[in-house]
């Protein structure tokens, strides 16, 4: 396959791509001519003052989260159809600005949801517990007659895929509309979603900064109100590193509680390792609590014979929480506007009462530097050859979280059966000396960091130590929007020390700011239970700070 032929698939891919996009729903190019990656613009606005939504469609985009709009339409007040037509617009919308959609199939999830208005009319009853909602996917997941590229040039030819992922189907039992199908990176390798066949996607706050990865697509389109409930995926921050970015709300569940089987991979099969789990990005923490449990509560097993049973537990009420507090790694110092919104939440959470106690925890260098060894633990590079298939060069995002580096100058260990029990027991060993610190603290959870920074520019995401940390030690972590990067206030947390990312105040001014709250492995239900304490306790002071 010759250059030239790479360059043909993908041109005409993205044609295929542009026509389903039905003329009505269209901007006009004034609109979005002075959008890219090279501009500033925030476009979260352009939905509303398009024109292409009514007032109905933008009240049922806006005013409501998941849980709020499923009592509107399980009541009869609204349709499944006017929802999910008004999603399918909004999103075309979004995809317009932001790159942050793949496949599209509007006319399937209209007749869906009108399928699913006569069954309501007809019965007076819902098919499950997401009868009407519209929900979004990442590329990954496999839609029966719809393709899988997951960004790679080679994959087009696979065209349609035959059968649902484990996910999907249950979605599709509980009574779900799906719609559309979001960006990733090329064979979803990186922090940036960026490839050649769909491009790369904007952040809508500021198109010169990353929407993460690789569930970035996610991460825009629900910023952009496209979807309100999302489901992506996660080995190394892959489902919260576009919720940082984007400032939506997300879940990483514990590995295989949520069923991972029947997707789309770049990657190759056979290595357990540090697993890739599923979980949801949303605008509200019981959103994410939703789709955990309606979908733990399907039995996943019967749809993937790796999903774990678990019954969903119903926990009591935890009014007042202990929670332990991580700043930082030494060797990856937080930029000002995290040191400041971190600073802003303890400062919150205490004065809400409860207590938060600084924890003394294993090295997150160390966690980091153990996974990227043991994600690059497949001789054949699997990945790799199926971006050389096509002849597509790589990204550039990729090169940036390559071992030796000037953040990391260490080696990957070789490809031995004797390398591979070391990093096992060396990760066994980093989880054992984690477990007895939150034993002997006994803490609910801790908050910390997500990121080093908000959103950086693009291509410059680079390394990720405090959204890997979970998946070394397979805990569930949410993510909590919070404040936003502002110069003028986060100067005065300039330090004099080595940052890992290049500060750039002007740059990344307004971009989302977070916590991340890490939870106990399978306490998924106490973990949101938390987080939605911590993350009301945050919007009471955000609220008074702007009042």
């Amino acid at each position: 396959m010759t250059t030239q032929q790479w360059q043909d698939i993908v041109k005409e891919k993205q044609a295929e791509a542009a026509a389903r996009i039905p003329q009505a729903w269209r901007l006009p190019p004034e609109v979005t001519a002075s959008i890219s990656e090279n501009a500033s613009t925030n476009v979260l606005d352009v939905p509303r003052q398009s024109g292409l939504l009514s007032l109905r469609q933008l009240d049922i985009t806006e005013n409501y989260d998941a849980t709020a709009l499923l009592e509107q339409i399980h009541c009869g007040t609204l349709t499944s159809l006017e929802v999910a037509e008004a999603f399918c617009i909004r999103a075309a919308i979004a995809q317009q600005v932001t790159h942050c959609l793949t496949e599209t199939f509007f006319d399937r999830a209209l007749e869906r949801a009108k399928e699913l208005d006569d069954y309501f009319r007809s019965t007076g009853q819902v098919r499950g517990p997401l009868h009407g909602l519209p929900i979004s996917l990442k590329d990954c997941f496999n839609v029966q007659g719809i393709p899988s590229t997951v960004g790679l040039t080679s994959f087009v030819a696979h065209g349609p895929v035959q059968t649902n992922s484990a996910v999907v189907q249950i979605l599709l039992e509980l009574g779900a509309v799906l719609y559309v199908k979001t960006n990733v990176p090329q064979g979803m390798l990186a922090g940036e979603s960026h490839n050649y066949i769909f491009g790369r996607t904007l952040n809508p706050h500021r198109s010169n900064l990353s929407a993460g990865g690789s569930s970035g697509g996610e991460g825009a389109l629900i910023a952009m109100r496209g979807s309100i409930l999302g489901v992506g995926t996660d080995i190394a921050g892959s489902i919260r590193i576009p919720a940082i970015s984007n400032g939506t709300f997300a879940l990483r569940p514990s590995i295989d509680r949520i069923p991972y089987g029947g997707q789309t991979d770049s990657g190759r099969n056979g290595l357990s390792g540090i697993k890739s789990c599923a979980g949801p990005l949303a605008t509200s923490v019981r959103d994410l609590g939703l789709f955990t449990k309606a979908v733990i509560e399907r039995d996943p097993w019967q749809f993937d014979s790796s999903a774990i049973f678990s019954t969903w537990r119903t926990v009591p009420a935890k009014p007042k929480l202990r929670l332990g507090f991580v700043l930082e790694d030494p060797h990856f110092p937080v930029l000002p506007p995290v040191l400041n919104t971190l600073t802003c939440a303890v400062t919150a959470l205490k004065a809400a009462g409860h207590e938060v106690i600084d924890l003394e925890i294993p090295s997150i260098r160390d966690a980091t530097l153990l996974a990227f060894r043991m994600f690059a633990m497949d001789p054949a590079s699997t990945p790799f050859t199926h971006i050389n298939a096509s002849g597509e060069p790589k990204i550039p995002a990729l090169s940036t979280t390559i071992l030796p580096n000037e953040s990391m100058p260490y080696e990957y260990v070789p490809h031995t059966l004797e390398s591979l029990y070391d990093l096992n027991a060396q990760r066994e060993a980093f989880r054992e000396r984690f477990r007895e610190v939150m034993r002997q603290n006994q803490i609910d959870a801790i908050i910390m960091p997500g990121l080093q920074g908000t959103a950086p520019p693009h291509d410059s995401m680079g390394w990720v130590p405090y959204t890997v940390l979970a998946n070394v030690l397979d805990y569930p972590a949410v993510v909590i929007p919070y404040r936003k990067a502002n110069k003028a206030d986060d100067a005065k947390y300039l330090r004099d020390v080595m940052y890992r990312r290049l500060y750039l105040p002007d740059e990344i001014e307004g971009a989302p700011c977070s916590v991340q709250v890490l939870g106990r492995t399978m306490r998924e239900e106490e973990l949101l239970r938390d987080a939605a304490t911590i993350a009301a306790a945050l919007v009471s002071t955000d609220d008074k700070d702007n009042s």
